[in-house]
């Protein structure tokens, strides 16, 4: 290939990888990655083959992206008064990583459900890799600020699946009310501080309550909506393939849910309460057996749950819906907690210890199951001696 045309091929990369980062990956085709480019269409598959291998270099960039945005908060692990704590330390630096990757962490998490959807192994690989090197770098950077060894992981699992969890709210403020005291309260107990307990306020299972769908043909259009979603993603979906997957008329699927709007929101609800009950049906009471595959990756509900929540972070319509499943953060974990004899743990540490375990979970979504799930315990109990003592 000639250097002309080792320069056309990365501008078409190039142009698919803005298209991601700024519509979603759905919105990219041979068709629009050209026409941003300014090339014909025919010019994808000329330099990439396939569509497979076009999506392959946009997930290159979007981890070579997310690596120098790390690189760039090394810098900042050296600011501020002496005075500061690890815990204030990391919510600057997990801020100011969200503030400059925020959609980058978006498309990064839509590839892991292209990846895990489609079965493509060198996506899977990629996808793997680029979380093993997240968590591998708040590690570091929790131990190049003082942390122990033995609380290295919780320091990353903590900031990995903050970031998880935040990527999708647009606000920067919001996002710090989040990290400021998670962070704090993982340093207090780990440190064997003294716990201010949280406020009182509405049980979390209270903030998004469950509601009643109109008959049977309701629940079997929301039931196919969250198959569609599983299976394609938010974008793809639409109220035609609902009504088939559904076995109704498309008149049925809009008579019950106007708008495909309508019908997304439906399926986050409803999503949402089927995880959490079967989280808090998880026999051991880890959640890990529902929540991942056998075979490795997410389960099929969490994985359309996430789709929704990333499709939340482009449209703001679902961003209230969104948070509103957020505030229920730690309602299963507080459960667990109890049922384990952990009676000193609030409605922070719930949150906190589920946003941990899912950053370990992420760091293991796509690691062979025997490993994934052997490396998750030793970890999740490791942790909760340290967290909670030994139970």
């Amino acid at each position: 290939m000639a250097f002309a045309d080792l320069d056309s091929a990365a501008q078409l990369a190039e142009a698919g990888y803005r298209i991601a980062l700024e519509e979603g990956l759905g919105a990219v085709s041979a068709r629009t990655a050209a026409a941003r480019a300014g090339a014909a269409a025919s010019a994808v598959n000329y330099y990439f083959g396939d569509r497979a291998s076009f999506l392959r270099r946009i997930q290159a960039l979007a981890l070579e992206e997310a690596a120098a945005q790390r690189e760039a908060l090394v810098a900042g692990l050296s600011r501020g008064p002496r005075w500061n704590s690890l815990a204030d330390r990391l919510t600057l630096l997990v801020a100011e990583r969200l503030e400059a990757g925020r959609l980058g962490f978006v498309l990064l998490g839509e590839f892991e459900i292209e990846a895990e959807v489609g079965g493509d192994a060198e996506l899977q690989a990629a996808a793997g890799q680029g979380g093993e090197a997240e968590f591998a770098f708040w590690r570091q950077a929790a131990l190049t600020l003082g942390a122990a060894e033995t609380d290295a992981d919780g320091w990353a699992g903590l900031a990995v699946g903050l970031l998880t969890l935040l990527h999708v709210e647009p606000d920067a403020g919001e996002r710090l009310l989040w990290l400021a005291p998670a962070l704090r309260r993982l340093g207090a107990r780990l440190g064997k501080a003294a716990i201010e307990p949280v406020p009182p306020g509405p049980a979390p299972d209270e903030v998004l309550p469950e509601r009643e769908h109109a008959n049977e043909t309701a629940r079997r259009i929301v039931e196919a909506a969250i198959a569609g979603i599983a299976e394609r993603g938010v974008f793809r979906l639409t109220q035609r393939d609902v009504a088939a997957r559904a076995g109704v008329s498309l008149a049925a699927t809009t008579y019950f849910f106007r708008t495909k709007a309508d019908l997304v929101e439906a399926a986050m609800v409803e999503l949402h309460r089927q995880v959490r009950a079967e989280v808090l049906a998880s026999a051991d009471d880890t959640g890990v057996a529902t929540v991942m595959a056998p075979a490795g990756g997410f389960s099929a509900r969490v994985r359309a749950l996430g789709a929704l929540q990333l499709a939340a972070a482009r449209e703001p319509a679902l961003q209230p819906l969104a948070a509103a499943v957020r505030a229920t953060r730690g309602a299963t974990s507080m459960r667990m907690l109890r049922r384990q004899g952990v009676n000193d743990a609030d409605g922070l540490d719930a949150m906190v210890w589920s946003t941990l375990m899912g950053g370990l979970i992420g760091k293991l979504r796509f690691a062979a199951p025997a490993d994934r799930e052997a490396v998750f315990g030793t970890m999740r109990d490791h942790l909760q001696a340290r967290l909670f003592g030994s139970l």
